[in-house]
């Protein structure tokens, strides 16, 4: 969704920066509304992608009507964490988002080979990265950032601190830099959904949401080469700029697991259980084996 991300970060990083988080958020909420209401084909995929997934029936009617709220949030979630300071995000994660089950990442680190912290494109998942931050954990994150604005915040707002960033765009080597990170120790965050860097063959298929989708497996080769433990971090938006983060134990011995079936499996049951706060709609095709060309 270049279209909406690129126009909410053109106009709002100033009113991000200057009024509460409240008024903020409702104001990029108006202005992505503005932006659906004229880009009715972007709109037109997302609820397609909706229908898709879930199916006809109330349930896909609901979820079409919230995801679109959900999608705005996640982007004033971007502009907050690219856009306020430290201290400002010490103090809004600290009052706002409760933690559940960080002992499982403590574990994973325990065993001296860094840890792969998984998650997906659901819910407030750009908070993920400030809160290990400031909790004290050396962070590492794989992501993509096409816009050089977009880029620079991200890059200030590492810059001092113990969090790498490993951007592809930017002419990083990934690869080499996720083993590197995992070597020293270090929470590696990745998200299961993120098509674009996919593999995708037809001879690596995944049955998920009672379709048919490519199963790119580097999640695999990273954590078995590696000998890193996996666990699984999601982090639920609720009302009244209110999260609750929850950390789970995913593969603690890669060597005997499928790291990449359970990641997907999880990224599955989370979707079905809340699929308002999944934000990928618009490239659920690029998942689909029958809708590959």
């Amino acid at each position: 969704m270049s279209g909406v991300s690129d126009f909410l970060q053109a106009l709002c990083p100033e009113i991000v920066r200057r009024a509460s988080p409240e008024t903020a958020r409702g104001l990029v909420m108006a202005a992505g509304s503005l932006y659906f209401a004229v880009n009715t084909g972007e709109r037109r995929r997302i609820e397609e992608g909706v229908r898709d997934l879930l199916g006809p029936g109330a349930r896909a009617e609901r979820a079409k009507r919230e995801v679109f709220g959900h999608i705005l949030d996640h982007y004033f979630e971007k502009l907050l964490v690219t856009n306020r300071s430290m201290d400002f995000l010490r103090d809004f994660v600290g009052r706002k988002v409760t933690t559940e089950g960080l002992g499982a990442l403590d574990a994973a680190l325990e065993r001296g080979r860094g840890a792969i912290a998984v998650t997906a494109h659901w819910g407030a998942v750009e908070l993920v990265p400030p809160l290990l931050a400031l909790r004290g954990y050396p962070v590492t994150i794989v992501m993509e950032a096409r816009n050089p604005v977009f880029r620079r915040s991200l890059e200030r707002l590492a810059a001092g601190r113990d969090v790498e960033l490993l951007i592809a765009s930017r002419g990083d080597r990934v690869l080499e830099g996720i083993f590197a990170a995992l070597e020293k120790g270090r929470v590696l965050i990745t998200q299961v959904d993120e098509v674009d860097s996919w593999r995708r063959r037809r001879s690596r298929i995944i049955r998920l949401f009672g379709k048919s989708l490519f199963f790119d497996h580097s999640l695999d080769f990273i954590a078995k080469r590696s000998g890193s433990p996996s666990v699984a971090i999601f982090c639920k938006r609720l009302p009244r700029l209110r999260y609750s983060l929850r950390c789970e134990e995913l593969a603690p011995d890669p060597a005997a697991e499928d790291v990449a079936l359970k990641a997907m499996r999880l990224w599955e049951r989370r979707t079905l259980e809340d699929p308002e706060q999944w934000f990928q709609w618009a490239k659920w095709k690029l998942m689909k084996v029958d809708a590959a060309s």
